[in-house]
Formats: C-alpha cells, sequence, structure tokens
C-alpha cells in the first residue's frame, strides 16, 4: 500500500496543466517511476488523474459538472486509480485542477477514499489579475459564449453573496478564495496543505517546478524540470483571440454546433492558425476600472490565506493585484486583426484559396 499520497488539486489556471506534463514527461522518460506518478492507469496513458479523480468526486456528489462531461462513467475509472495507489510501494502523487471546487463533502469523501493512507494536499495558486481574465479564456475554449463584462460581473455577484458556499455549480469562489480552500481539505482530514505561489510574469516555469517539487517533498522529484513544450504545457490565448473565439462560439452556437464540435475547430483555429502569427497581440486583463475591486479582493485573500497558518513555497506578495494599471481588453480593431489572421493562415494552409472565377463578389 502507499505510505503517502500528495494530492495536486489545482485550481485551473494555476500552471497545472504545466506540472503535470512536466511530470508525465519524467515518467515516459524513466526518470520517475510510475507507481509515483501514475499515468496508466485505464488501458491509456494521460498526463494527469483526472478521469478517476473526477469518476471518484462525481460519485460523491460533491462536484457540479457540465450536463455533456464525464456522463459516462461508471466507476471503473475510480476503482482503477484506488487500485494503483493501494498496490504502490511507496510515495504517490495524483493531479486534478477539478478537485478545487469539491464542497466540503466531496473534500472528504476523496480523503476517505483513500482508505487510511496519509494525504498532503498541495495548492497551487496565482494573483485574480491573471486568474480572472485566464479563466474567462478557458469559458470561450469550452465552447460558451458568455460575454466578458457579463463573466466578471457574475464573478463579483458570486463574491458577493458567497452563493459558493450553498450551490453547487458556483464552484469558482471555492477554488480561488485559498483561505476556505486550505480550510476545507484541512477540515477533510488531509494531513497537511501546502501551498505554492506562481511568481508574477516571468518568473519563469523552473521557478514553479522548484517551488512545486519543494511543496511535494519526493526525493525522487528532480531539482530541474523537464523541458515541456508549449502546446504541451497549455498554449494561451492573447486578448484578441480570445474575443475572437467568444465571436466564433456564438456564430457556431447559433447554427446548432455542438460543444464537442467548436472545440475541434477551436484547435485548428489555435495550432494551425495564430501560433506562428508574428504578433499576436497582448493578453487579455482585467478592465482598469475593475483593478481597485479585485486589488481589494486579494488583499482580503492574500490575509486569510496567511492566517491558516499552512506552509507556503513562494510569498503571499505573488498573489497581490495592483489597484492601477492600464486597461487590459483589446480594441476591435485587434480583435478584427486576429480573426482575419486566423481564417488567411488557415486558408493557406489548407490550399484554400479561390478559383479565379470565385474570387469576385459580384
Amino acid at each position: 500500500m502507499a505510505s503517502r499520497v500528495v494530492l495536486h488539486i489545482g485550481p485551473r489556471k494555476t500552471a497545472t496543466t504545466y506540472v503535470q506534463r512536466a511530470l508525465q514527461a519524467l515518467v515516459l522518460a524513466g526518470e520517475l517511476a510510475p507507481t509515483i506518478y501514475p499515468i496508466e492507469t485505464r488501458g491509456r496513458v494521460d498526463h494527469n488523474q483526472v478521469p478517476g479523480l473526477i469518476d471518484l468526486a462525481r460519485q460523491s456528489g460533491g462536484i457540479g459538472l457540465q450536463p455533456d462531461a464525464w456522463t459516462e462513467q461508471d466507476g471503473s475509472d475510480a476503482e482503477a486509480l484506488l487500485s494503483v495507489v493501494h498496490s504502490a510501494p511507496g510515495e504517490v502523487i495524483l493531479s486534478a485542477e477539478a478537485l478545487s471546487v469539491l464542497t466540503d463533502d466531496g473534500a472528504a469523501a476523496v480523503v476517505d477514499a483513500f482508505d487510511g493512507v496519509s494525504m498532503d494536499v498541495v495548492v497551487t495558486a496565482r494573483d485574480l489579475a491573471r486568474i480572472l481574465p485566464s479563466s474567462w479564456q478557458q469559458h470561450m475554449r469550452n465552447g460558451n459564449f458568455e460575454a466578458y463584462p457579463d463573466y466578471l460581473r457574475l464573478r463579483a455577484q458570486e463574491r458577493e453573496t458567497q452563493s459558493h458556499r450553498d450551490e453547487l455549480r458556483r464552484g469558482f469562489w471555492r477554488a480561488y478564495r485559498y483561505g476556505e480552500l486550505v480550510r476545507r481539505w484541512l477540515a477533510a482530514g488531509a494531513q497537511s496543505v501546502r501551498v505554492v505561489t506562481v511568481p508574477a510574469a516571468g518568473g519563469g516555469a523552473a521557478l514553479v517546478w522548484e517551488r512545486f517539487a519543494s511543496a511535494c517533498g519526493i526525493d525522487d522529484l528532480p531539482a530541474l524540470p523537464p523541458v515541456v513544450p508549449e502546446d504541451k504545457a497549455n498554449i494561451s490565448l492573447t486578448g484578441p483571440e480570445t474575443y475572437a473565439i467568444f465571436g466564433f462560439n456564438l456564430a457556431a452556437r447559433a447554427a446548432g454546433e455542438g460543444r464537442r464540435e467548436v472545440r475541434s475547430t477551436h484547435r485548428a483555429l489555435i495550432r494551425r492558425g495564430w501560433t506562428d502569427r508574428p504578433d499576436r497581440g497582448e493578453r487579455l486583463g482585467l478592465p482598469a476600472a475593475l483593478l481597485p475591486t479585485v486589488s481589494t479582493w486579494a488583499a482580503e485573500d492574500i490575509a486569510d490565506l496567511g492566517a491558516t497558518g499552512v506552509r507556503i513555497f513562494g510569498d503571499l506578495a505573488d498573489l497581490a493585484v495592483a489597484a492601477d494599471g492600464t486597461d487590459g481588453v483589446p480594441t476591435p480593431e485587434d480583435v478584427a486583426r486576429a480573426a482575419g489572421a486566423a481564417a488567411y493562415l488557415l486558408s493557406q494552409r489548407r490550399g484554400g484559396k479561390p478559383a479565379a472565377e470565385e474570387e469576385s463578389g459580384d
């Protein structure tokens, strides 16, 4: 039986995919035992343990899932993962960012499922000035079509009403009010909770890895991370590209396209329409008018997290948000350029230039 489980619960957009891909790369290269980071528990190679842990959390009723997500699970993914952990000869790392939105009962069910194995939870944390834009970007990449201002207003409303404490589907602040997240997992029975802060922009992936590896406390993890290609770590969209995806989603869903088809087209746009574009534009940021409010939220959350007394790997100042700054919303002209660039590059790569007789619009 495993001697200890290190459970990395994210949340999303806190360098989780990078950490998972780095761990996977170490296993595939033979530099980390697959018993430490199990990537084959269901007959295929995964870069995380999301299927098994989602299956486990879903059975507890403590996680809100979209109607078309993980609907075919029958408990076998959870059973396979638990079997691997129980047969492991030593320490095991598991990672699934979706666990950050579990309710109190959901977190307790996950800890209890490992049947007395000592569990240390690792939380990766990032500042709200990057989390909020990145979360809307992911919302768009998932095929949704909620406008950015509406998305931000809903997050503000949820924070004010604290609806995340009572409503299962309101999971955003269950994940990103880090003090509450820490207390939830301690109350659920985790031996410890350790927090890794993602450094400010420019801090580098190696520093994230160094902090994460230290928080895990497993000697087999190397001091330096493996090289993880950007397209494996997760390609970030710029502000103009995200708005272009938003427009695409509106049109596609109005035409009756499902989320799976919409997301498939996204991948083509991103990988074959934008990644080689020399000037992709600036990252999506927050509207300047919202920065003072988010700065206040960040200060509240830093104080609350500090009050938990858990060990921080990094610096709580990494989570601070400046009250002033430039507007992070792209102009219509920038969005038009991004959309046009994607269409042009896709047509070039598919040999899609129109025939001479098709060029005229007359």
